[in-house]
């Protein structure tokens, strides 16, 4: 089997298992602690993931982030306040929506960026805002104030 065939299977795999995760957390009613465990976790550790991945900005967090998981389409623009980022598909959500529906977006992808965004830009995690996801609308949608 080719690489790119391989890292396509591993990212279909990885997707489905994180959307079979998460339907059972919401199942057995313990997702909202789990997410708020990982999100603290992920706060600290993002500056070493951000490391590990060669991540120096806040654009590389969608580019690495993209590459690696081949999961959302993120595309990033430049704005008068900072950026603002935009996916228009997500295997993840529409995985877990075929699993049962509960929402992986906060644990295991926004929460995430949002630390890595904030730690690749030296800003504070209020400063970088999710204005809708694929779970509820037609686009996951972030944007990210660097100027005051």
């Amino acid at each position: 089997m080719q690489i790119e065939k391989r890292l396509a299977v591993l990212q279909n795999t990885y997707a489905a298992s994180v959307a079979e995760t998460v339907n059972a957390y919401e199942k057995t009613g313990v997702l909202d602690a789990v997410v708020a465990q990982k999100k603290e976790r992920q706060e600290k550790t993002a500056p070493f993931m951000n490391q590990q991945l060669g991540i120096r900005c806040i654009e590389d967090v969608f580019g690495a982030l993209t590459e690696i998981y081949g999961c959302a389409d993120w595309t990033v623009e430049k704005t008068t306040e900072g950026y603002a980022a935009t996916a228009t598909s997500c295997k993840l959500c529409a995985l877990s929506k075929k699993a049962g529906g509960a929402n992986p977006c906060g644990g295991w992808c926004l929460n995430p960026m949002i630390a890595m965004i904030a730690a690749a830009g030296n800003i504070d995690t209020g400063s970088i805002a999710v204005e809708s996801t694929l779970m509820d609308g037609d686009c996951c949608r972030i944007s990210i104030k660097t100027q005051k």
